[in-house]
């Protein structure tokens, strides 16, 4: 196996994402007789560990109180707000046109849907 060939797939590699053992095994031989690729895979490892670290520490923050705090006030407004009364409001509209004794009726309705939001 060729170094550059390595070096597309040595995240797989680190990862354990290479299933094929014969592709591992190739891998690992590569690595045991060229040094550079093996001083990069190191490197990448390391790196890779870093960034899940990195990652995984700033997943397990605490949000401030105060945030918290108008996420549930929000998520009770919002609550609140799909639980109002809704009101649809049907108008209907008839025009009656005569011409010439030729009587025209259009209707025309109109719907409209309210519904009351709490204030803020």
């Amino acid at each position: 196996m060729e170094c550059n060939e390595v070096m597309r797939a040595v995240i797989l590699f680190i990862d354990n994402e290479i299933h094929d053992e014969n592709q591992v095994q190739t891998f690992q031989r590569h690595f045991q007789q060229c040094p550079e690729c093996l001083t990069e895979m190191e490197h990448e490892r390391q790196v890779l560990t870093r960034m899940k670290s990195l990652l995984s520490d700033e997943c397990c923050e605490q949000a401030p109180d105060e945030l918290q705090i108008r996420i549930a006030q929000q998520t009770a407004l919002l609550a609140a707000q799909m639980f109002s009364p809704t009101q649809i409001i049907t108008e209907y509209r008839r025009t009656e046109t005569t011409i010439n004794g030729e009587t025209h009726i259009e209707i025309e309705t109109t719907h409209e849907i309210r519904r009351d939001f709490p204030l803020s």
